[in-house]
């Protein structure tokens, strides 16, 4: 009776930590270059297989042979939609690959593509004003702020017929070396490599957030109707052990 509880709370703790992480994605819906947060959990072997016929003593969740428990969390790196915005410091990559931008001595990686002309006439975003980092490793500067720009495919900034600078395009050797850093940036512990000769910048565009509202809004609604599963199935079970309680024979 005992296991069923710890089972039935343990559900209902995966689904709580799942609402967290839908919910977080759906109030980015609408940050631009965000990737969506994938719940990962772990099923585990019954205690009698896993175990054979030792008796399991109740303790933390985690240790709870039998059910799942939550792991950590996945980033879906898929393209988001490219929403056309015509505004000439607005960039977007179509394909796989980041911009990358330093803050500090530290460089992140990010698909967020707006940017602005910064006080030193170099290229910075937008929102943090982090300077935007060239292909030869160094900042994009040198802009003159009375000629427009024109950002080519590959990366190339020209300013009339002066090439001013070419955007770093880069890639991780490894996703899993992203650590997610505020909204829409990512920090890297290993290396990175020049982007696929494929991927191309989209001058005027940016790339939407990765979540589907009415997708995430389901998941939500899901998850909510199995935490109630689980805290029902909880009740049901604590009633039982009262009325076997009271059944008992008192001394």
């Amino acid at each position: 009776m005992f296991y069923g509880l710890y089972l039935s709370g343990q559900g209902a703790q995966v689904q709580m930590v799942r609402q967290d992480v839908v919910a977080n994605n759906l109030a980015n819906a609408q940050t631009t270059g965000f990737k969506r947060e994938l719940l990962t959990a772990q099923a585990h072997a019954p205690f009698d297989l896993q175990q054979g016929n030792r008796t399991w003593l109740p303790g933390n969740l985690d240790n709870l042979p039998g059910g799942v428990t939550a792991g950590g969390t996945a980033t879906d790196f898929s393209q988001g939609d490219l929403q056309h915005t015509q505004g000439s410091f607005d960039v977007a990559l179509q394909g796989k690959g980041f911009l990358k931008v330093a803050n500090g001595k530290e460089t992140y990686l990010t698909r967020n593509g707006q940017l602005s002309l910064g006080p030193q006439n170099q290229l910075v975003t937008r929102d943090q004003g982090y300077p935007v980092m060239g292909a030869e490793g160094a900042p994009l500067t040198g802009l003159d702020p009375a000629l427009p720009i024109d950002v080519q495919p590959d990366g190339t900034v020209m300013q009339g017929t002066t090439a001013v600078g070419k955007l770093a395009l880069v890639e991780p050797q490894n996703y899993s070396d992203l650590t997610k850093i505020g909204k829409n940036m990512f920090a890297t512990s290993g290396r990175t490599v020049p982007a696929s000769p494929e991927t191309q910048v989209k001058q005027g565009y940016l790339e939407d957030s990765g979540v589907r509202p009415v997708a995430s809004m389901m998941e939500l609604i899901e998850s909510s109707r199995t935490l109630e599963a689980n805290v029902n199935m909880i009740k049901t079970q604590d009633d039982s052990l009262d009325r076997l309680l009271q059944s008992l024979p008192r001394k």
